[in-house]
């Protein structure tokens, strides 16, 4: 059965979350120098940040840290010891409900990797890339345009009888 893109836009995306037991997180009152080499480590540019009860806090990237750096440590690698990951992260990361729809999320997701996904207790849940909202809009066009290449098809086959 053909599903339309208004039938994918109102799409709940709880399906297409990366369950927390698969992401990477680091907690607000680590060093930065810890955070850093999870970063760096894992091979991530960013991870949220998720605090004792699973909330989530924020984001931390290699690029939140570097900016402290350049504004705080005069480019002193051996500072990040003395920071917390709370003092560089962006708190305007605080995540979507895991039963928003696909429009929302995508609205979201237009200038970020991922978003933090939270539950209804606002706890963290996993995260919504997206790599993978854009495979699923991808994927309804290929699947809409291999229809109409049948349709096509269909109709040239009547036109010759």
């Amino acid at each position: 059965m053909k599903e339309t893109l208004s039938g994918l836009f109102s799409q709940e995306i709880s399906k297409l979350v990366v369950p927390k037991e698969q992401v990477v997180t680091v907690y607000p009152d680590w060093s930065l120098e810890r955070a850093l080499q999870v970063l760096t480590r894992r091979g991530y540019t960013s991870v949220p940040v998720i605090d004792g009860e699973e909330r989530v806090e924020g984001v931390i990237s290699k690029t939140h840290i570097l900016d402290l750096m350049l504004t705080s440590l005069d480019s002193q690698f051996t500072k990040l010891s003395q920071y917390q990951v709370r003092e560089a992260m962006d708190q305007n990361h605080s995540g979507i409900l895991a039963n928003s729809v696909f429009s929302f999320a995508f609205d979201v997701l237009i200038n970020r990797p991922y978003i933090p996904i939270i539950d209804m207790e606002n706890r963290f849940a996993g995260i919504l890339t997206r790599k993978v909202l854009m495979e699923k809009v991808t994927e309804h066009y290929q699947q809409e345009f291999l229809e109409n290449m049948n349709t096509q098809s269909d109709h040239s086959d009547m036109s010759d009888s």
